[in-house]
């Protein structure tokens, strides 16, 4: 991801119902829970500043959500 930083994809999917259910939680609070544990970070802005919680967010979020949906969109 180039333009925009890692955090504020993050911020912005967080709210999303789908990313939610991603993530298999009820609310934004608690996606937002989920990522920073995914990526062993205190808060979404760390992915931005840390190389390993960067891979982490692409190797479990980033690509998994992104294969989430595709199959989302392929059975509706």
């Amino acid at each position: 991801m180039t333009a925009q930083r890692l955090s504020t994809w993050l911020a912005l999917r967080c709210r999303e119902p789908d990313f939610q259910a991603f993530l298999h939680v009820d609310s934004e609070v608690e996606a937002t829970r989920a990522v920073r544990s995914i990526c062993h970070v205190t808060s979404r802005g760390d992915i931005d500043r840390d190389e390993s919680a960067a891979t982490r967010f692409h190797q479990f979020i980033r690509r998994p959500y992104f294969e989430f949906m595709t199959r989302k969109e392929h059975h509706v």
